[in-house]
């Protein structure tokens, strides 16, 4: 009887996730713009707390794993931005950039007119 509900409920899980990993990417960026004092802060932490809003509204259980990821992305995204940022190697450092520049717009795509 519950097997036609797995699709939607996996479905939705992965939705959940997604967001909770685009939530922990704009914490970090916002972050690390405050580091290194860039202008663009506001602006990041407007689009952090829109992923915090949607975070809030998808969340529906298993909240402690769904927190925990977001927290591991926001570790893992983080750290592209310190090779971003301070990596000597500049070829490196531009990877880095580019790889983090891409996880937002793949995140932003997922915002009605993002």
């Amino acid at each position: 009887m519950l097997l036609p509900l797995t699709g939607p409920a996996l479905a939705a899980q992965d939705v959940t996730r997604t967001i909770a990993g685009c939530t922990g990417r704009f914490s970090a960026e916002m972050e690390h713009s405050w580091l290194i004092s860039d202008d663009r802060a506001d602006a990041l932490q407007g689009e952090r707390q829109t992923f915090v809003s949607l975070l809030a509204a998808a969340m529906q259980t298993d909240h402690r794993a769904i927190l925990g990821h977001r927290i591991e992305v926001k570790h893992a995204h983080a750290s592209l931005l310190a090779v971003a940022s301070f990596s000597k190697d500049t070829s490196r450092a531009r990877a880095a950039r580019l790889l983090a520049d891409g996880y937002l717009d793949s995140c932003r795509s997922l915002i009605l007119g993002g």
